[in-house]
């Protein structure tokens, strides 16, 4: 296989990915009858059938499934290498992969990633939104924002602050229904609750020094946490969100926090994570820093640092 070229490899990515020539054609904007030769080629140079041809399209053999799993590492080892060099020479651009949950897209990043634009117009932003822990390295994640324990294979951490769950009613909720004084109060109060994560339906007061805690009856439940935040937003009812988004939402007017004195909020380190041979990359670098700044003014600080 001596004679494939970088961009072999990488057309190959591109026919696993949308496994239509015509398609991998006009996105390269060339005629499909030379990446039908160029696929060809592929093949004779390593004497495998890499695809299956069908009237409906192609579909990936398990040779090539092997193949362009070479492909692909090979591809992200060009990746890096260009990236350090940059890095090198301080250069932010290329594209930069973060995962991070629907919530903080949602109400944190995606309103300020009009900022980091504006910063490092060279710079491609490759949002990956999704709740669940993910493999940075298998994924091609280049920075997971997180909460709670950093992933094993992490080596470098930067922090956020901290984040805990409070309660929040918007507005117009608490004009028609009042403002609860006490955590007693809640009894004649629709409360929202999550289906999905039972832990926050446990909400955790401390009233004349005592700890108590409220098992949410749940009028209103759903399993989504985005999808709570839309309850209160729409005034339903009273919800413990996480105080990132419920700052932010405060911020703008839409929610107002209830009984702030007695809600106990826990702390949760919060946290930009990459793997340790990506921190030198220019892009990776400037958007750890805007990250942390995006998150500062609704974050937490930890008790020791609170003024």
């Amino acid at each position: 296989m001596k004679n494939l070229s970088l961009d072999d490899f990488a057309l190959f990515a591109e026919i696993a990915a949308t496994p239509s020539l015509s398609g991998v054609a006009r996105a390269r904007s060339i005629a499909p009858s030379l990446v039908s030769r160029a696929l060809a080629r592929i093949e004779k140079e390593c004497s495998l059938n890499l695809v299956h041809r069908t009237t409906h399209g192609l579909s990936i053999t398990h040779d090539g499934e092997i193949f362009l799993e070479h492909a692909q590492r090979i591809l992200q080892e060009r990746e890096q290498m260009r990236d350090n060099l940059d890095g090198h020479n301080a250069i932010v651009s290329g594209t930069v992969h973060i995962s991070i949950s629907q919530l903080l897209a949602d109400y944190v990043l995606i309103p300020h990633l009009a900022k980091l634009q504006g910063l490092y117009p060279k710079l491609s932003v490759d949002l990956h939104i999704e709740d669940r822990m993910v493999s940075m390295a298998r994924e091609g994640i280049d920075i997971a924002v997180r909460s709670g324990i950093a992933p094993v294979e992490t080596v470098i951490v930067r922090a956020l602050g901290q984040n805990g769950r409070a309660l929040y009613a918007a507005p117009s909720y608490l004009k028609k229904h009042g403002t609860p004084k006490l955590p007693d109060d809640l009894k004649q109060h629709t409360l929202i609750g999550n289906s999905a994560t039972t832990t926050h339906n446990q909400w955790r007061f401390k009233v004349e020094g005592q700890m108590i805690t409220h098992i949410l009856p749940g009028q209103l439940r759903v399993n989504s946490s985005t999808a709570v935040v839309s309850l209160a937003l729409e005034g339903l009812g009273i919800a413990r969100i996480n105080d990132v988004v419920g700052n932010c939402l405060v911020a703008q007017g839409r929610l107002k926090p209830v009984l702030q004195r007695y809600v106990v909020l826990g702390e949760h380190p919060m946290y930009a994570a990459i793997l340790a041979e990506r921190y030198r990359a220019a892009k990776i670098r400037a958007t750890m820093d805007f990250l942390q700044t995006c998150f500062a003014a609704f974050v937490q600080k930890p008790h020791h640092q609170r003024t």
